[in-house]
């Protein structure tokens, strides 16, 4: 906090809490791994200044939670990750997973939002690039 560097927090399992946690910490900001809330919980994490992390888990059929969250939430406010070794895709269930595969996510962020691969990737550059102060 005092060098203004984000934050990144993985919340599996404890969203709310995480929350109420970062809300003590004014002027924090980062992004939460993995995301696995609601698109209510990620709107309040994105109003104090995190972003919303996905990756292989939103490529799985059965994950509609997340799925809500690609589709609904400002684009300005996720980032793609790729998690790996860990959190492959479902077309790669049970394999190593590589950064390469992040194109899988992308997509699927794409065909949730109703927007072009490339425009997802053009924003979430960005988010990542402004979260990181990367020029």
């Amino acid at each position: 906090h005092a060098h203004d560097l984000p934050v990144i927090v993985h919340a599996r399992r404890a969203v709310e809490e995480t929350i109420a946690l970062l809300r003590r910490f004014e002027g924090l900001r980062g992004g939460v791994h993995s995301f696995g809330g609601s698109p209510e919980q990620a709107q309040q994490l994105w109003k104090i200044g995190f972003m919303i992390g996905l990756g292989g888990p939103l490529t799985y059929d059965r994950a509609r939670r997340l799925h809500r969250v690609a589709a609904v939430v400002p684009i300005e406010q996720l980032l793609l990750e790729t998690d790996a070794p860990d959190q492959p895709d479902s077309d790669h269930r049970g394999q190593r997973n590589e950064p390469a595969r992040l194109i899988r996510v992308r997509d699927v962020v794409a065909r949730l939002r109703g927007m072009s691969p490339e425009e997802v990737a053009a924003q979430t550059t960005r988010n990542a690039k402004a979260l990181f102060s990367i020029p």
